[in-house]
């Protein structure tokens, strides 16, 4: 038997143990698990320890313990007392964890149930001296796995620079190819693979892109392709944001140039990026920046509540008109929606001298102020849930730590215990959030707003509707009204604005009467 660190004195012989092996899993892991069991058993026939049970977790990072199966399992059957062994052997401390905070945790959790911990290689000297010894091992461990990591970000970040792929699936139109760059230590050949066009894919691909660019929709393009490189033509819209075509390989935080034969130009790039193929809803849909009206995405139908949208008539250059989208979209063939067109000058004038005339006044805005300073005014209802909050708070906080407890004295298994703690900590976070809301509001109820104040806001505000007027600029202006109308419902001959203040909660409406008198027929 090699020369292994022999039991400590508090491990004599008949005495019964465990044994957890682990192997990160690879060609070049130096003890593979079996190799590890079978010196286990060995070494417990040499000392004469009588082995029970044995753990083993394969091609398992020991940088953390969410996915060691069979670790979580020896930690978990170690709860009973009558189910405990003597001692637990392990290879090594790295086997056993490479986090120092991991490592820390279950070596309490397990020396407070009274197991000892040998390692069969790691020389720790018996004594005050030797938890000592062991917290420099468990700090050598994680620094050599952050470096492990780093060498290995590092070699395959050169793969990269030098054109060779990081791994995954290559995008359509492109194929893996494999080349052999040198020789593994156990002297197979080291294997990587080069991102080359796929000759069957590549003309197609080219062709997508120059169509796209063109101006051609995602219908010619999937009918022109044939369904080769999409079956659904949902799919092209993140085709055409992939820089790969670009000839460039993303790996991280870097996007490295020239990786691979690239399908497009930049020309034709920046071409298909200006034809987005996704349209964002409301105030910034292209179209209406394109084709700007003031209460698109603001107004809604008042028969059936789909959105209105801007149109100008056929007929009549002079004449612009709202109407209901699902009204212009079916037609004849739904008769669910009755409305009709709107006109549009008129709507957007009648709607623009109602919010300035009528709800921007210093006297609405006051009895606003005024109803909302009553509704607030008593604030007893919010000290009291301010104060049953906090005393929740305390007793959750109180729970939490006798979790915590229960863990440390070894009451509880530790993934039982990681559960609920999430499950409190969570409650925490969500219960603080309430407290500071209800504190906000009762702050908010003690604040005075004068009327120089309020005369010096709806000023501010008049101002810069009159000034984007006088401008005539309509993006500006509908953004602006947007700050003071959620919705507008429009109907032939009537309207209701549905509006709310920076300042204000609730949404309150106001109704407006005659918006299509002497509108031509629909």
């Amino acid at each position: 038997m090699p020369d292994y660190i022999s039991p400590p004195s508090t491990l004599p012989a008949g005495s019964l143990v465990w044994a957890y092996v682990r192997d990160s899993g690879g060609m070049a892991q130096e003890q593979s698990t079996t190799q590890q069991e079978a010196e286990v058993v060995a070494y417990c026939k040499g000392y004469h320890l009588v082995l029970s049970r044995l753990f083993t977790d394969v091609a398992k990072s020991g940088g953390s313990t969410d996915n060691r199966d069979q670790f979580n399992a020896m930690i978990d059957a170690t709860k009973e007392e009558s189910n405990r062994p003597a001692g637990l052997l392990i290879w090594n401390f790295a086997r056993f964890s490479r986090d120092v905070d991991d490592s820390d945790f279950f070596k309490a959790t397990l020396r407070r149930r009274n197991i000892i911990i040998h390692s069969l290689t790691d020389p720790i000297p018996e004594g005050p001296w030797s938890r000592v010894v062991e917290k420099i091992i468990d700090i050598a461990n994680e620094e050599k796995r952050r470096q492990t990591s780093r060498d290995v970000k590092r070699g395959l970040t050169d793969l990269v620079r030098k054109g060779y792929s990081s791994g995954g699936f290559p995008p359509r139109g492109y194929k893996a190819e494999k080349v052999v760059i040198g020789e593994k230590r156990d002297h197979t050949a080291r294997v990587v693979s080069k991102w080359v066009p796929d000759p069957e894919l590549w003309d197609l691909v080219k062709l997508a892109w120059q169509m796209r660019a063109d101006g051609r929709t995602y219908g010619d393009i999937q009918k022109a392709t044939g369904g080769r490189i999409f079956r659904a033509a949902n799919c092209w819209p993140t085709f055409f944001r992939n820089k790969t075509y670009l000839g460039i390989q993303k790996f991280g935080d870097l996007e490295i140039a020239d990786h691979h034969e690239p399908a497009i130009t930049r020309q034709v790039w920046e071409a298909v990026q200006k034809r987005k193929g996704y349209y964002p809803r409301g105030l910034n849909h292209p179209r209406r920046n394109a084709y700007p009206s003031l209460l698109s995405g603001l107004a809604v139908c008042m028969d059936c509540g789909a959105a209105m949208i801007h149109h100008k008539s056929a007929t009549r250059d002079d004449w612009p008109y709202y109407i209901c989208n699902i009204k212009e979209r079916q037609k004849s063939v739904d008769k669910s929606c009755h409305s009709r067109r709107v006109n549009a000058r008129r709507a957007d004038r009648v709607i623009l001298e109602t919010v300035l005339n009528r709800i921007l006044t210093p006297a609405f805005l006051e009895d606003l102020i005024e109803e909302t300073r009553e509704q607030m005014s008593d604030t007893s209802s919010l000290d009291l849930e301010i104060t049953q909050k906090k005393t929740a708070l305390e007793s959750l906080d109180r729970g939490i730590q006798r979790l915590l407890d229960m863990v440390e004295s070894g009451d509880m298994a530790t993934g039982d215990a990681t559960t609920r703690l999430k499950q409190r900590q969570a409650e925490r976070a969500r219960m603080q959030s309430e407290l500071r809301l209800l504190e906000a509001r009762r702050d908010t109820s003690k604040i005075e707003i004068t009327p120089e104040a309020v005369a010096l806001v709806l000023d501010t505000w008049c101002r810069q509707f009159s000034d984007v007027q006088e401008a005539g600029d309509m993006r500006a202006l509908r953004a602006l009204l947007s700050r003071f109308i959620v919705k507008v419902e429009l109907g032939y001959k009537q309207g209701r604005i549905w509006y709310t203040y920076p300042v204000g909660g609730d949404n309150t409406r106001e109704q407006v009467p005659d918006l299509g008198a002497h509108d031509p027929p629909y």
